[in-house]
């Protein structure tokens, strides 16, 4: 099975500050953050509605179009 999507979420590892929204609020539940090194993404998953970059405090995830 293969997800088809137009935009998938990309993370600016600088802005992040690790504190779990996005994974609270990722409605299939592909992203766990790590607190070393911040959200990894399961892009196998992910169909990109972008709820973990719209309720993102900081702004740290933005969504791109897909390639």
């Amino acid at each position: 099975m293969s997800i088809v999507r137009s935009f998938r979420p990309n993370t600016d590892y600088e802005k992040c500050k690790r504190c779990g929204i996005c994974q609270t609020y990722c409605p299939e539940g592909t992203i766990m953050v790590i607190q070393e090194e911040g959200p990894l993404i399961d892009y196998r998953y992910c169909k990109g509605c972008g709820v973990c970059a719209n309720e993102c405090p900081f702004k740290a995830i933005t969504m791109v179009r897909e390639e």
